[in-house]
């Protein structure tokens, strides 16, 4: 089964974190952190990626819109 990882949000808007999907992908890899919390999730392109990147770890994703 093909485990699709995406790095670009389905809907583009101002203020994306798209740009730096790269180098957020190499500080995950180089630390390996226990726990990543996405604190303005939005999209959750980060928590995707992280969640896809490092299986093992506890991803927590927050997007508060009233």
């Amino acid at each position: 089964m093909k485990v699709n990882i995406h790095t670009v949000a389905p809907l583009p808007f101002q203020g994306q974190k798209r740009r730096f999907v790269n180098h957020y992908r190499k500080l995950l890899t180089a630390r390996q952190p226990a726990a990543v919390i996405d604190l303005f999730g939005g999209s959750g392109l980060l928590s995707h990626i992280a969640a896809r990147t490092l299986p093992q770890s506890k991803v927590i994703y927050n997007d508060y819109d009233n």
